[in-house]
């Protein structure tokens, strides 16, 4: 019953007492009536039971759309109702300084989130000499990635937080000091307005230094990582001190594949001896399959439960998840935990800049709608991976056209190739099976790093008399959305006319965690693994569902991946993170 794809997502109230509810069909429904012999009472009746009446108005409604059963094949619960990016419950909110809201914070939609993992963590007392809270540390040190795309980046980051947990040790991330001067404005993420400090004419004066540098000015680290420990030894180790140590380790010839991480042992400015764990984001991938992959899967374990609870698991999915045998099915276990922990955020400034750069795009927030990865730039310009290349012979020798093209992969200098990429049309098709829909037009959202020859290929299709594209003889209707692009000329984070231009690599950020998130909310998903960024969407789109038609307090848990469809590459998605 695990691992069961499913279509369309529901939301989760947040409210436990009303996930243990469950509609009844309208002739089920008693209908409420008044004695005569209260006349007297009516209108405390009538106020009593219009407020029982809206009260039951608002949680029907709700659970229809967290969860209208229609028993499908395997039990399993299909939604009718559809999800749009913005979530309402709870409503947007704009708060703190930045005036961001929660809706553009995550990945996932706010009431996905269980927020009770972040309360669960005890306030670290640096005084207090029996505190043991950081006395076993990763220490995760992302610069090594620092040139790497988004989706590189972040996955290295997640399989270090999945090392942490598992190994149940606080995390903390250490950026490089300001006088490297790696990045103009000191992140490779670039430079919102708040990078800066400014004279009362709100002129710019210098850098603020005490801003957020590196991996930290995109993502929020989670206490619930981090136990709101400090970096450890700050007396005896400063940053070249750790560099060194990670460099060494790798230099190793035991590393990666030695029976335990080597740790380095030191005295914290409490007193207390820590264990630290040194990890690059360029070793992440290495201690992760030389180390941990193996363990994490393997079962019978002691360690399953309390790591799925450390991820925020309830007891009865902790249960389940110690239970599982299927590599696969721990993976997907392992993406849903992730998702719903809420461990991967935004700072509030990227919410608030992006959420302004996707409400550009004219993209309907309040509707569902679909979203397609078309990456081209340097997938095939990838001298380390032969799949994509091998996808794209396969792909246009079955079209008879293969000649040119292959001669254009084997000698890049030849120009008379069609099309050295696989066309758009191809991802249209993943819409083939669709149910025909002649009356409404779909709404799709393209993210790719080519977008004028894409929105080439758009004006090629067939149109009806409102602009809609036409697909699969007329059995669908599409309208198309991109974000905005007049102001930037790349997309790759490290790619642009001018790379030490801070400005400039702050939009290409803002435009990717912007089409990210899009993708990842989106109702179906059409995408491929062969890139870090399609990998990194899967997870968020992995959720904990009840199954079966059983209590929901007893009936199985499935991790569910919302719709996606793989529109060519590899099929079989690597673990969380890889």
């Amino acid at each position: 019953m695990h691992g069961v794809n499913e279509t369309n997502n529901r939301l989760r109230y947040p409210l436990s007492s009303l996930l243990a509810a469950r509609p009844r069909p309208p002739s089920a429904i008693k209908p409420i009536t008044m004695a005569s012999t209260e006349t007297n009472n009516r209108p405390r009746s009538r106020l009593r039971y219009a407020i029982l009446g809206i009260a039951f108005c608002a949680i029907s409604y709700t659970i229809i759309w967290d969860d209208e059963i229609a028993t499908g094949e395997g039990g399993l619960r299909h939604e009718h109702r559809q999800l749009a990016f913005l979530d309402n419950s709870p409503p947007p909110k704009y708060t703190g300084i930045y005036n961001s809201s929660p809706q553009f914070t995550a990945l996932v939609q706010p009431s996905n989130i269980i927020s009770t993992v972040h309360r669960r963590v005890p306030a670290y007392d640096e005084s207090d000499a029996n505190d043991s809270s950081c006395d076993d540390v990763l220490l995760f040190m992302p610069e090594s990635f620092a040139h790497n795309g988004h989706g590189s980046q972040l996955n290295s980051y997640i399989l270090a937080a999945m090392m942490a947990t598992y190994t149940n040790k606080a995390m903390i991330i250490l950026e490089p000091p300001h006088e490297r001067k790696e990045f103009k404005g000191d992140s490779q993420f670039g430079c919102p307005k708040e990078t800066w400090m400014y004279n009362e004419e709100g002129k710019k004066l210098s850098w603020d230094l005490t801003f957020p540098r590196g991996l930290s000015r995109l993502v929020k680290h989670s206490d619930s990582l981090s136990s709101k420990c400090y970096p450890p030894c700050q007396g005896r180790f400063k940053y070249e001190d750790w560099d060194t140590i990670r460099k060494s380790r790798k230099d190793s010839v035991y590393y990666p594949r030695v029976y335990s991480p080597q740790e380095v042992k030191c005295i914290n400015h409490n007193g207390r001896q820590t264990k630290v764990l040194v990890v690059g984001a360029g070793e992440t991938r290495d201690y992760f399959e030389g180390h941990f992959q193996e363990k994490m899967v393997q079962r019978p374990s002691t360690d399953a439960y309390s790591w799925a609870q450390r991820l925020g698991a309830k007891p009865r999915e902790a249960k389940v998840f110690a239970g599982l045998e299927d590599e696969k099915e721990i993976w997907d276990y392992i993406s849903a935990f992730m998702a719903q922990s809420g461990m991967l955020r935004f700072q509030p400034w990227i919410a608030r800049d992006v959420e302004e750069y996707i409400r550009q795009s004219g993209l309907p927030l309040d509707a569902s709608y679909d979203a397609i990865h078309i990456r081209r730039g340097d997938m095939l310009a990838k001298e380390d991976d032969a799949s994509p290349k091998q996808f794209l012979r396969e792909y246009w020798e079955s079209r008879d056209k293969h000649f040119n093209v292959l001669r254009a992969l084997l000698h890049p200098d030849v120009k008379q190739a069609p099309h050295n990429y696989v066309p758009f049309t191809h991802y249209l098709s993943q819409f083939d099976d669709l149910e025909c829909n002649t009356e409404n037009a779909r709404v799709v959202y393209v993210a790719t790093d080519d977008p004028a020859e894409v929105q080439r290929e758009i004006g090629d299709l067939p149109k009806d008399e409102d602009g809609n594209s036409i697909i699969k003889d007329g059995c669908h209707k599409i309208k198309f959305f991109f974000t905005p692009t007049k102001e930037i000329e790349n997309f790759h984070i490290d790619d642009g006319p001018d790379q030490d231009d801070c400005g400039g690599r702050y939009k290409r950020n803002i435009a990717s965690i912007a089409d990210m998130m899009i993708a990842a909310k989106s109702d179906m998903f059409v995408g491929e693994f062969n890139s870090n960024w399609g990998r990194l969407v899967r997870i968020f789109r992995m959720q904990l569902k009840n199954v079966g038609d059983s209590d929901i307090n007893e009936s199985p848990v499935a991790a569910v991946e919302r719709k996606m469809n793989v529109a060519w590459g590899d099929e079989y998605p690597l673990p969380p993170g890889m």
